[in-house]
């Protein structure tokens, strides 16, 4: 009898810790994946020498070109997110923290755009840039540190984060391009801006789903492996996804 009774106090005793410890614990972390689809903005486009329509020699310049167009595209990635938990399970706001990777293309297909400037020999003004006679093929990946807040609704003590809640963010990190085109290949890292929001809602304690939709602005320089010709792409992307994550 003293030998059960001492095993059922120690077996108590151990569930009554994880009980205290889980209640207490501090942080919550998930890991996500998704897929949806890209949107690129028309933006802009800056080269150093363009082909003079009226002499067919090529010039120098200044200005720039507006409004080029980039083919949108799937996109896809994965996330792990940390939030903090406040000590009383309540509907306050929630901070967290996110590494989020992101994957999709764009592509700059044949046309020709406007443009502002001059152009530096003859003096004429720029009027437009194109046609782009080489097909630019864009793979772009993002990979963004974010810091994130959440709404918790419905929210109780076996379930801190809420049975669903909507959420923001921004954040910043490094997007890398890889330029494909007809004999050529290079890749260029420019910092990258995002900003978010988005809803999720448990399926079951441990399992979510979520949509987001999320910005990121991005500068690459590509130099074509010369010291005379280089082309300067701005790159703003929206992204509409839904995923699935699993909290631990």
């Amino acid at each position: 009898m003293g030998r059960m009774r001492l095993a059922l106090l120690v077996v108590g005793w151990l569930l009554g810790s994880t009980s205290v410890a889980s209640a207490e614990r501090n942080w919550e972390f998930s890991f996500g994946g998704f897929g949806g689809w890209a949107f690129h903005g028309d933006t802009t486009f800056q080269t150093n020498l363009v082909i003079n329509p009226s002499s067919g020699m090529v010039e120098p310049i200044n200005g720039k070109g507006t409004n080029l167009r980039f083919e949108d595209s799937g996109a896809f990635g994965a996330k792990l997110t940390a939030w903090h938990l406040p000590r009383k399970y309540n509907w306050q706001p929630q901070i967290g923290f996110e590494i989020d990777w992101t994957r999709f293309t764009a592509d700059v297909p044949d046309q020709v755009i406007p443009a502002v400037g001059t152009l530096l020999i003859s003096g004429s003004p720029l009027g437009s840039i194109g046609p782009f006679n080489r097909r630019r093929e864009f793979g772009i990946d993002n990979m963004t540190f974010n810091l994130l807040f959440r709404y918790p609704i419905w929210a109780t003590p076996d379930l801190p984060q809420g049975r669903w809640y909507p959420y923001v963010g921004i954040g910043g990190g490094a997007q890398r391009a890889r330029l494909s085109t007809v004999g050529y290949e290079e890749t260029s890292y420019s910092p990258c801006f995002q900003g978010m929001g988005g809803v999720k809602f448990f399926v079951i304690k441990y399992l979510a789903l979520f949509g987001e939709a999320k910005w990121s602005q991005g500068w690459h320089t590509f130099k074509y492996d010369t010291d005379f010709y280089w082309e300067r792409y701005s790159l703003s992307t929206i992204q509409l996804v839904g995923g699935v994550a699993l909290h631990f």
